[in-house]
């Protein structure tokens, strides 16, 4: 029978992630944009292998969404966008993670907590790409109905998502203040 546990993560205890997601990204600053992709895309893949955990496999298929939007050239995600993805991804590229992976059921909690502070801090990226991706795919359903052309098509989309992305973030922002975001950009 599976049992709940509730964490309450202070802000000391936050202040600990941030500092090894700054390790991260001081690592990831040596790498390319595309080795960061490829050595998240692997640790995901690694990481979904030894796991049963749902709550840990629903993570991963988000950074594997990260992952898509930053090779996908019809998203052209902005470069500010960009890094705060890339950024979000240094920790789990880095495979000196907190706990080793194969410590039995501990291995995955510190990487479950990093990646749930990582998916909620690019959550509108995330809803961003993933309705870009549904628009596009619903397009070609549509393509024998429009005049215009598939690229204006995805243009104007493109741009009304990252609007909203920008927008819902300063949202955030302001209602949360200004606290000391995991994610900043480099």
């Amino acid at each position: 029978m599976p049992m709940t546990v509730t964490l309450e993560i202070s802000d000391v205890e936050l202040e600990y992630f941030r500092e090894v997601m700054h390790r991260a990204r001081s690592v990831a600053r040596q790498r390319s944009a595309h080795e960061i992709a490829a050595a998240a895309s692997a640790a995901v893949s690694k990481l979904a292998s030894g796991t049963h955990s749902p709550f840990v496999l629903a993570r991963i298929g988000k950074v594997k969404a990260l992952v898509h939007m930053l090779e996908d050239a019809e998203w052209q995600l902005p470069e500010p966008d960009r890094k705060r993805v890339l950024e979000g991804l240094a920790y789990v590229a880095d495979a000196n993670d907190m706990v080793p992976d194969d410590v039995p059921v501990l291995g995955l909690v510190d990487d479950a907590i990093m990646l749930e502070l990582v998916l909620r801090e690019l959550r509108h990226e995330l809803d961003g790409y993933e309705e870009f991706d549904a628009f596009r795919r619903e397009e070609l359903e549509e393509r024998s109905h429009r005049t215009v052309s598939r690229e204006d098509w995805l243009e104007s989309k493109r741009s009304a998502l990252f609007e909203r992305m920008r927008e819902r973030r300063a949202r955030d922002l302001e209602s949360s203040g200004p606290g000391f975001p995991l994610i900043t950009h480099w």
